[in-house]
């Protein structure tokens, strides 16, 4: 893939569903990984450890279209990749006021309830339509 919007959609695509399983396990991740393979079949890694763990599907696809910036230059990638590592359980910090990690949190699990009940794609971003 070459077209910068479908190597995009392709990228959120795989995050949520990268997003989903670790949420399914009731895990958070601390460093998100991105691995590309260019047409001559190279191969590289690249990491980044958030500041705080996260289940969230956003916070893991910012982290990982910065690390898609810093190295995709418009030639043809033939398999993109998201990982997560340091998992561990999550730790809550209560607050007396939500914030905007409660409300990300928040929507995310009802977005998986909707997920879980009516199928995978029943709630798209814009972003993941074709054009």
């Amino acid at each position: 893939v070459q077209n910068a919007a479908v190597l995009h959609r392709t990228l959120v695509q795989v995050t949520r569903e990268v997003g989903w399983r670790l949420r399914k396990t009731g895990l958070c991740a601390t460093t998100v990984r991105l691995k590309l393979r260019w047409a001559d079949f190279t191969t590289l890694t690249r990491q980044v450890t958030l500041d705080t763990p996260t289940t969230q599907d956003q916070v893991i696809l910012t982290a990982v279209q910065a690390l898609l910036a810093q190295v995709w230059r418009g030639q043809p990638v033939r398999l993109i990749g998201v990982g997560l590592s340091g998992l561990g359980p999550p730790a809550a910090q209560l607050s007396l006021w939500g914030t905007e990690e409660d409300k990300g949190q928040h929507l995310q699990e009802a977005l998986d309830a909707l997920r879980a009940r009516f199928g995978a794609d029943v709630v798209r971003r814009a972003s993941e339509l074709d054009n």
